[in-house]
């Protein structure tokens, strides 16, 4: 055989060698492990459900400063529903507050690391800042009784124990 003959003949061989070989190496390698990815786009108001049930607040002292003011922090206790078959292990959103008629008092960013097993209800205190507020607004949310006003939950993240997150 001749020269040139031998290498295209021993190309041929080591091509079919990798070509029969390659399967083989694909099953032996390890698979990456894939990132945890949210979900596709889900209504994540039918996943969990938030609302406050009674609001109340208290004056924290004297505000150091130019102006001698008392600072207001708002307690909102509020229930949450998991309307899911898995255990919810924490939750971040935006409660809107609006009027009846839908003028804005204010949103609140809310978020817990709180249990709720699948199916349940469990109550939640927060403590808002009055800075959080508007001037305008804080006089709204206080001078109005809950059922005077309009709630709306806006989740933007919902993690669930088994580490799956929907957004």
């Amino acid at each position: 055989m001749k020269q040139p003959q031998k290498k295209i003949v021993i190309l041929l061989i080591m091509a079919f060698l990798v070509a029969v070989a390659n399967p083989v190496m694909a099953k032996t390698k390890k698979k990456a492990k894939a990132t945890p990815t949210p979900a596709s786009k889900v209504d994540l108001s039918k996943v969990m459900r938030l609302w406050v049930f009674e609001k109340g607040g208290e004056f924290v002292g004297d505000v150091l400063g130019i102006v001698d003011q008392k600072e207001k922090k708002i307690i909102l206790k509020a229930g949450m529903k998991n309307l899911t078959g898995k255990e919810i292990h924490g939750a971040r959103g935006i409660l809107r507050f609006t009027t009846l008629f839908g003028e804005f008092i204010c949103d609140l960013s809310l978020e817990t690391t709180s249990v709720v097993p699948p199916g349940q209800s469990i109550t939640i205190e927060w403590k808002a800042e009055g800075q959080r507020f508007t001037p305008e607004g804080m006089k709204k949310f206080e001078k109005l009784k809950l059922d005077q006003m309009r709630q709306t939950w806006y989740p933007r993240m919902i993690v669930f124990t088994d580490g799956t997150t929907l957004q």
